[in-house]
């Protein structure tokens, strides 16, 4: 896959999420927060959730981030999947995370969708689909 020179860097989308999976892997909820623009909103199978501010952002992964360290889970690889440009200013980013222990052995993974707003910054999270866990 190849993105568009003249609108998205390869770089900054993979450099944005390591970044995240660096935040998810040390459980830096304030971190993962920064990375959401808002409103912005999270769509599962069997509900949707607007979050709209970071301390929505840091509920919807507080649990989740606990099973992972009760795991002895400590890092959050993501694998670049997909990705569809939406317009110059929206992406969608497909994702493959790999959960991994302090040897880098697998012991979790899901896949997300997001989608995605060029920011000053980078990047930021506008919508996230879980695919599977």
């Amino acid at each position: 896959m190849v993105l568009p020179a003249d609108v998205y860097d390869r770089e900054d989308l993979t450099r944005f999420l390591a970044d995240y999976g660096a935040a998810l892997g040390a459980g830096d909820l304030d971190g993962v927060a920064d990375r959401f623009g808002f409103p912005s909103l999270l769509v599962a199978a069997d509900r949707s959730v607007l979050v709209t501010d970071p301390e929505t952002v840091l509920d919807s992964h507080r649990e989740r981030l606990a099973a992972y360290r009760a795991d002895d889970l400590v890092a959050a690889v993501p694998e670049l999947r997909t990705v569809e440009e939406v317009t110059d200013e929206l992406l969608w980013a497909g994702v493959r995370w790999s959960y991994r222990d302090e040897n880098a052995a697998e012991g979790a993974a899901d896949e997300v969708r997001y989608l995605l707003r060029r920011s000053r910054d980078g990047f930021e999270v506008c919508v996230i689909v879980p695919l599977r866990s």
